[in-house]
């Protein structure tokens, strides 16, 4: 038994052509494994580059600067230290 192995595309009719390099087997009895490979999937979106990070970002920041979300702070340096203060945690007094 001899295998030969190659990639082509099936018409819309059924067929399958053997390249012509194969005429040494036209007309042939042949027995065939087809394998198919997998319908494409969507493939996933691309991660956004570096400039659409950055520019996401200072949308951001630019809403929360018009938001006035951080506006009650005087001092920042004092606001860092309060937050970064270690604080007892509920249920470890240890």
């Amino acid at each position: 038994m001899q295998a030969i192995e190659l990639a082509t595309t099936i018409s819309m009719q059924g067929g399958i052509v053997l390249p012509a390099n194969f005429k040494n087997v036209f007309g042939r009895e042949a027995r065939m494994i087809l394998l198919l490979e997998d319908p494409q999937q969507p493939s996933a979106p691309l991660p956004p580059s570096r400039s659409e990070r950055q520019a996401k970002l200072q949308q951001a920041l630019d809403a929360v600067a018009q938001a006035g979300i951080f506006s009650h702070i005087d001092d920042v340096s004092d606001w860092q230290r309060e937050i970064r203060a270690d604080r007892t945690q509920l249920g470890r007094e240890d």
